[in-house]
C-alpha cells in the first residue's frame, strides 16, 4: 500500500512541476515579427486612422515610414543619423524591439492581440511605445486591401471628410468647389519686396526636396513643394517623385515678419516604385481645406523674413540641406527670387485627372510604362504579381531590349517576340526556381508583356541558356486613382 501511496504521490509532483514548467514558458512574440521578412507592419493607436508607422523588415535593416493609416504603403521614410535605413536588434527573452532610426524607435511587447485597423482584420501585439499602449499588427488577409479598393467607386464618410476610388467619381467632379477664396479679408503686403516667385531646397524628413514660393502684392501666398525619394541632394536629378504638394493661403503681418496662414493644401502621391519619369503615374490626390470646418491642415507654423540681404523662410516641416542652413539656429532656408509660372490648385488637379486618364487609358507605351504599371500594382498587392514577388528597393530596370530575350519553346521553336520588358530583383531567392535568372549582376525576374498577357521568363535548365516565357495570371488594369477630401489627420 505504502508502494501504491508513493508512486501516486510521485505522479502528483511530476504533474505540478509539469504545469509549473507550462505556466512559466516565456511566449517569444519578438521573433514571429522579424520573420515574416516581406510583411509590412503598422504600429499605431485608436482606429489606425493617423500617425501610423510601417514597418518592412529587411535581413539587415528595415523599412519604417509615417503613412496616413493602416493598410497605406506610400510615406515619408525614416532614417538613421546617416540617411539610410536604420538597423534593428530583436530580444526574444524580454520581448524587446529596437529600430535604430532618428529618433530611436523602442518597442516591448505586452501581449498577442487581434482586432482592426482603419477598418482592416489585423492580428499581432499589442506593444508598449513611449509610454503608451500601441498595436503592432499586419493585415489577417492580404487580400483586404485589392478588395476594400475595388468595392465601391462611390464617395463616403470618413472621420469627418469624403474619399472615392476613381477619377470619374462625383467626389472627383466636384473637389475644386470645395476650395476657400483666399482672397477674402487678405491684407496688402507693405513689404514689396516679398513679393515676388521665390525657389527653395530642403529636406522633408529625410527625403530631399525642392519648393516654390509665390507672395501676392494683395496679401495671399501659394507653396508648393515637391518630395524626392532620396536622401541626397546629388541624386536629386535621377530619383522618383514621392509627391508633389500645393498650399495657398494669407500672409499675416507681426514684428516685421509674414507668417503663413493656409487656407487650402492638395497633395499627389505618386507610384514611387518603377516609376517612369517621363510619365508618372497619379496613385492618390487629397485636398485639406481650412474652412467652415475649421482648422483641417496640419502644416507647422511658418513665416518669411526679411533680413535686407535676402528673404528667409522657416518652417518645422522642412530642413535645410547641409551647410546651407540660415538665421537663428541654422533653421531658416534662403530664397531665391526666379521668374516663370508656377500652376495653381486648380491646375495641378485638373492635369493630375488629365495624366491619370491617359495612363489609364493606354498604360503602356514603353517599358518604363511596363515597369511602373508592375510597380504600382505590387504597391496595392504586397509587393507581388501573379505570385512572384518582387522587390524594387534593389535592381530593377527598363533600359533592356526585347530582342535580348528570346524565348524558345519545348520543341526548339522559337517564341514570339515580347512587345515590351523590364528586370527586377526577386524578393526571395527560391532555391532551384527555374523563374529566377541569375546574370552578372544578380538574381533578376525578366517579365514581359504581349498582347495585354503578362509572362515571366523561365530557364529550365540552369547548366543552359535556353530560355522560355511563361504566362502569368494577373490583372493589369492600372489601380484607381484615390480621391479624398479633408480626412482625419
Amino acid at each position: 500500500m505504502r508502494r501504491k501511496w508513493g508512486w501516486i504521490v510521485a505522479s502528483l509532483a511530476l504533474a505540478v512541476l509539469l504545469l509549473v514548467g507550462g505556466c512559466g514558458q516565456h511566449q517569444d512574440m519578438v521573433g514571429p515579427v522579424l520573420k515574416r521578412s516581406k510583411t509590412t507592419w503598422y504600429l499605431y493607436q485608436g482606429k489606425g486612422k493617423s500617425d501610423v508607422l510601417s514597418f518592412q523588415f529587411n535581413k539587415a535593416d528595415v523599412v519604417v515610414k509615417a503613412v496616413d493609416a493602416v493598410g497605406e504603403t506610400a510615406g515619408e521614410n525614416k532614417l538613421d543619423s546617416s540617411f539610410a535605413n536604420p538597423k534593428y536588434t530583436g530580444d526574444i527573452s524580454k520581448n524587446t524591439l529596437q529600430v535604430k532610426a532618428n529618433p530611436a524607435i523602442n518597442l516591448t511587447f505586452v501581449a498577442p492581440y487581434a482586432g482592426a485597423g482603419n477598418g482592416y482584420a489585423v492580428t499581432g501585439y499589442t506593444v508598449t511605445y513611449q509610454g503608451k499602449t500601441y498595436r503592432f499588427a499586419r493585415l489577417k488577409n492580404t487580400d483586404q486591401r485589392k478588395k476594400e479598393k475595388s468595392s465601391t467607386a462611390a464617395s463616403s464618410s470618413q472621420d469627418g471628410g469624403t474619399s472615392a476610388n476613381g477619377d470619374n467619381s462625383s467626389l472627383a467632379n466636384r473637389l475644386m468647389t470645395a476650395l476657400v477664396d483666399v482672397n477674402a479679408g487678405a491684407q496688402p503686403v507693405a513689404d514689396k519686396a516679398y513679393v515676388g516667385t521665390f525657389s527653395y531646397r530642403m529636406f522633408v524628413g529625410k527625403n530631399v526636396a525642392a519648393g516654390e514660393i509665390t507672395v501676392n502684392a494683395n496679401g495671399t501666398y501659394q507653396n508648393a513643394w515637391t518630395e524626392l525619394n532620396t536622401t541626397k541632394p546629388a541624386d536629386a536629378n535621377k530619383a522618383s517623385v514621392i509627391s508633389y504638394s500645393i498650399s495657398t493661403g494669407q500672409l499675416q503681418a507681426a514684428y516685421g515678419k509674414e507668417y503663413l496662414a493656409p487656407k487650402n493644401l492638395l497633395t499627389v502621391n505618386y507610384t514611387v516604385h518603377g516609376q517612369n519619369a517621363a510619365r508618372r503615374l497619379p496613385q492618390r490626390v487629397t485636398l485639406w481645406t481650412n474652412g467652415r470646418s475649421g482648422d483641417n491642415i496640419n502644416l507647422a507654423r511658418a513665416r518669411i523674413e526679411n533680413t535686407d540681404a535676402q528673404l528667409i523662410f522657416y518652417s518645422k516641416d522642412i530642413t535645410p540641406w547641409p551647410k546651407e542652413g540660415l538665421g537663428p539656429a541654422q533653421t531658416g532656408v534662403a530664397l531665391t527670387k526666379m521668374n516663370g509660372y508656377v500652376p495653381g490648385i486648380p491646375d495641378v488637379y485638373n492635369n493630375t485627372r488629365n495624366a491619370y486618364r491617359a495612363i489609364q487609358k493606354t498604360p503602356v507605351q514603353s517599358n518604363a510604362d511596363f515597369m511602373q504599371l508592375v510597380g504600382a500594382i505590387t504597391d496595392a498587392n504586397d509587393s507581388s504579381i501573379g505570385n512572384v514577388s518582387v522587390d524594387f528597393t534593389d535592381l530593377y530596370g527598363a533600359g533592356v531590349k526585347t530582342t535580348d530575350y528570346q524565348g524558345i519553346n519545348k520543341d526548339g521553336t522559337k517564341q514570339a517576340q515580347m512587345q515590351y520588358v523590364f528586370v527586377v530583383s526577386p524578393a526571395k531567392v527560391v532555391e532551384g526556381a527555374t523563374y529566377i535568372i541569375n546574370t552578372q549582376s544578380g538574381a533578376l525576374l525578366v517579365f514581359g508583356l504581349l498582347d495585354g498577357k503578362l509572362y515571366l521568363l523561365h530557364q529550365p535548365d540552369p547548366d543552359s541558356s535556353t530560355v522560355t516565357w511563361m504566362g502569368l495570371t494577373a490583372d493589369l488594369t492600372v489601380p484607381p486613382l484615390q480621391i479624398r477630401l479633408n480626412p482625419s489627420i
